[in-house]
């Protein structure tokens, strides 16, 4: 078992309960922002086209009346009502309607005809009938690291009002949202943007607990065991790590845990290892100006030599080729 301060200093922080929260250091990675488009206020017939837009996940959270979605890559339809959520990732070409098989129209073709109101409302049809409500908009990732637990989502989240019932203060953001959505006041549309973060958030709580894959790296996050050893290794990417080291972690013997976590996951413990920190190889590489040596020992591998041969084999170019394609301005 390896005696370094910094593995200690994980002991004793995870004795006293501070474990690091794996999904918000995903999360933090991902650098989640949205972008609010507008909120509908349609009547009648009406049918809406959206293409493909890559590098987003659209997301459309009804708060009044409802709408029929149809996703023609997935051979998907459905019918979204109020208080459900719909997220669409890899910025799926979808349409929505009124009603089934009522013909649609290119988005800005049906803009055209619509009007948008000074406080963001589209409006379509007559004001004083039944409206369908909902709030549009896409999250936008400004980084997508290559990580398992990404990789593993479903290209559509449907999250239905009831399985929204045991978290009522969901219930009160979205109420807030919708009166925020209709309303004219100063900042009304960074609040929405913000408020729509949380409920991404929320959603993918939701979609682990209902997920049914067999293999999902949601379910290396809920069990226990094997979650103290998703933190050690988030919380330390330059420790040398044995598999000894993480079996004992987990309280669990050295076969079982490996078992276990190929069996929740689809890879094994050393694999999950390696793909953070090449993750975070490619992060140093871009975002700062450490040398590759300098970068190599950031992630555990003193060994440089060996990472430049890794990196190449996994990402498929030098770490200094990554850089000079991908960098970012360092201060």
């Amino acid at each position: 078992m390896s005696d370094s301060s910094d593995y200690m200093t994980y002991q004793t922080s995870n004795k006293l309960g501070f474990d690091v929260d794996v999904l918000s250091e995903i999360l933090d990675k991902v650098e989640l922002t949205s972008s609010y488009y507008y909120r509908t206020s349609f009547t009648g017939d009406w049918g809406i086209k959206l293409p493909q837009e890559d590098n987003v996940a659209f997301f459309h959270i009804v708060t009044h009346g409802e709408f029929w979605f149809e996703v023609p890559k997935l051979k998907i339809k459905g019918l979204a009502e109020q208080g459900d959520i719909l997220i669409l990732f890899n910025g799926m070409e979808h349409t929505m309607t009124s009603a089934p098989k009522v013909k649609t129209e290119l988005a800005l073709d049906f803009r055209s005809k619509a009007n948008l109101t000074s406080s963001q409302v589209l409006e379509y049809g007559d004001q004083s009938k039944l409206k369908s409500n909902v709030v549009c908009g896409h999250f936008c990732f400004n980084r997508w690291p290559d990580h398992p637990f990404l990789n593993s989502m479903p290209d559509i989240i449907h999250i239905k009002n009831m399985e929204n019932s045991h978290s009522p203060w969901l219930a009160t953001l979205l109420n807030i949202i919708e009166h925020e959505a209709k309303s004219s006041q100063p900042g009304s549309t960074t609040l929405i943007k913000k408020l729509t973060e949380i409920i991404f958030v929320q959603a993918l709580r939701i979609q682990m607990r209902k997920s049914t894959k067999k293999e999902s790296f949601f379910k290396l996050i809920e069990n226990p065991q094997i979650s103290k050893t998703l933190a050690a290794i988030h919380h330390n990417l330059d420790q040398k790590w044995s598999l000894e080291d993480l079996s004992e972690i987990a309280g669990m013997s050295r076969t079982n845990y490996s078992v276990k976590f190929k069996e929740l996951s689809g890879m094994t413990p050393l694999d999950y290892l390696t793909s953070c920190r090449l993750d975070k190889a490619k992060q140093l590489l871009t975002e700062t100006s450490q040398s590759v040596p300098e970068v190599s020992e950031a992630i555990g591998y003193p060994a440089h030599e060996h990472f430049q041969k890794l990196f190449k084999k996994k990402v498929g170019q030098t770490p200094s080729a990554y850089r000079k394609e991908n960098s970012k301005k360092v201060q």
